[in-house]
């Protein structure tokens, strides 16, 4: 008598694995040059120019992340 086990392998995708974790490092990059364009623009503004949009300068970070989230 022969016994068959039919086994269903997953299987361990490496190129997908890769794939996924090129993409995300991609993402991040490209969010953390959209943050520093942001930013570098905001901190370029006199605070004149910051007060008449109603921000300090202690704003501009959290301002800037908001903007990256966002897009």
């Amino acid at each position: 008598m022969t016994n068959v086990i039919a086994q269903n392998f997953s299987g361990f995708n490496l190129t997908a694995l890769v794939e996924s974790w090129i993409k995300n490092i991609r993402s991040a990059r490209a969010r953390r040059v959209a943050f520093n364009r942001t930013y570098g623009e905001l901190q370029k503004m006199t605070d004149r120019e910051l007060v008449e949009f109603g921000l300090y300068r202690s704003d501009l970070v959290d301002l800037a992340r908001h903007h990256v989230a966002a897009v």
